[in-house]
């Protein structure tokens, strides 16, 4: 009776084919479970990356984002945070009254106008003490065709948001509860601001957006996606960042749950200015201090 002899060299062959193969699958579909020195194309350094959103105006026959005026509609400071495993969203109102460089005081979202990114990333680090190394400005096409390409967004609308503005080719008519939103959607019910909580409940809109997207393309389904994604962001979005340094930032954020994305809106009084009219005069007690912990 022969006997088999195990080959050490097959063995070991087909052990380092089975490691590889699960490594690249953990990588690929539960990178969180992998740790953090053996990652693939994930960032591992904090950095803080300004995140700017121009005004919406829609098209009256399409009813699609066209091209924006030069005010900044959303302004987000974010810290990606590798070390600590999280990602914080600090939201400042853009009717925030501020000093910016060599203009004076005025509106936050007047920068843009001003200075374009570079003044507005002076004017942003100048508030919060914060060196800005990196920046990304959406046009809001992007948020509506990214959606689009999920195949819309689970969200819960909070209220019944109603609002007709026929000079813009405006019509915002969502109903409390939960929807599978679609791009056009999306961009209605982060727009709505015509209630108590004006432009701060916009915000918050924002920022529970930007949870549910970075949730939403980390799902395994979505990944093959990614490609479409880039496209779209080729068009539509203006960046410093690297292809390199986007991707891992983007295979960073498909790592966290919710619950690793840190969200805060900066406070104020509400004021009112000569030149400037209804204006918000920012905190800098209570943002030094979120700041000093968070960034």
């Amino acid at each position: 009776m022969s006997s088999h002899r195990i080959d050490p060299l097959r063995l070991l062959a087909v052990l380092t084919v089975i490691i590889a193969v699960v490594y690249f699958n953990a990588n690929l579909f539960c990178p969180a479970s992998v740790p953090s020195f053996l990652r693939i194309g994930a960032t591992r350094k904090p950095a803080n990356i300004l995140i700017l959103g121009t005004d919406v105006n829609l098209s009256a026959e399409t009813g699609r984002p066209v091209a924006a005026d030069s005010r900044t509609d959303s302004i987000i400071l974010m810290r990606v945070d590798p070390i600590h495993f999280r990602i914080v969203l600090l939201s400042i109102p853009r009717d925030s009254f501020v000093e910016v460089p060599g203009h004076g005081y005025n509106k936050i979202n007047a920068a843009n106008v001003l200075g374009g990114v570079e003044l507005t990333k002076r004017t942003v680090s100048q508030l919060t003490g914060v060196h800005i190394d990196s920046y990304i400005k959406l046009n809001p096409a992007a948020v509506t065709e990214l959606v689009n390409l999920l195949g819309g967004l689970d969200l819960y609308v909070e209220k019944n948001m109603y609002y007709v503005d026929r000079a813009q080719g405006l019509r915002i008519d969502l109903k409390q509860g939960w929807h599978k939103l679609s791009g056009r959607e999306a961009q209605d019910y982060m727009r709505f601001r015509h209630d108590n909580a004006g432009d701060i409940g916009r915000i918050e809109r924002q920022q529970k957006f930007l949870q549910t997207l970075f949730i939403s393309f980390a799902r395994p389904a979505n990944l093959l996606k990614a490609p479409a994604a880039l496209a779209i962001a080729r068009r539509y979005v203006q960046t410093d960042l690297s292809l390199g340094k986007l991707i891992r930032l983007v295979n960073f954020a498909r790592m966290l749950s919710r619950a690793d994305i840190l969200t805060c809106t900066a406070t104020g009084e509400i004021a009112a200015s000569d030149y400037a009219g209804s204006i918000l005069v920012p905190d800098r007690a209570a943002l030094k201090s979120f700041v000093g912990k968070h960034f």
